[in-house]
């Protein structure tokens, strides 16, 4: 097993929590009859597109220490992760708030750790 390989795999399996936004959106039913419905469910689609090819990057060119592969990886927290953990942080009701942006911060300092050790740990 070499340096990147179990750092790899715990990524790809954070990732996968990544998948929570897109499971409350379906769970909520949108109304496809609605302009609003389809975005939500285009969006939620998005994201599962972008976990999937995230895992898949996470398990075979990231896990084999391919460095092009840790660029692919941290895209999306930038992108994707950190954004929404703000705009939650920014706009999800009061009441519900630590039970949104829990499960979110704890992924992504997770996400950022993992990465950060990949980073510190790479092939120059």
């Amino acid at each position: 097993m070499n340096r990147s390989e179990a750092p790899a795999i715990l990524l790809a399996i954070g990732i996968l929590g990544m998948l929570g936004a897109p499971i409350v959106v379906v769970s909520h039913h949108p109304d496809l009859m609605t302009r609003d419905g389809r975005h939500l469910l285009a969006g939620a689609l998005g994201i599962v597109a972008l976990v999937l090819v995230e895992v898949l990057v996470c398990l075979f060119p990231l896990r084999r220490g391919e460095t092009w592969a840790l660029w692919a990886a941290t895209i999306p927290l930038f992108v994707l992760g950190l954004p929404i953990f703000i705009i939650d942080a920014m706009f999800v009701p009061a009441r519900t708030k630590f039970f949104t942006l829990l499960p979110q911060g704890v992924g992504d300092l997770f996400a950022i750790a993992v990465l950060a050790y990949l980073w510190w740990r790479r092939p120059r």
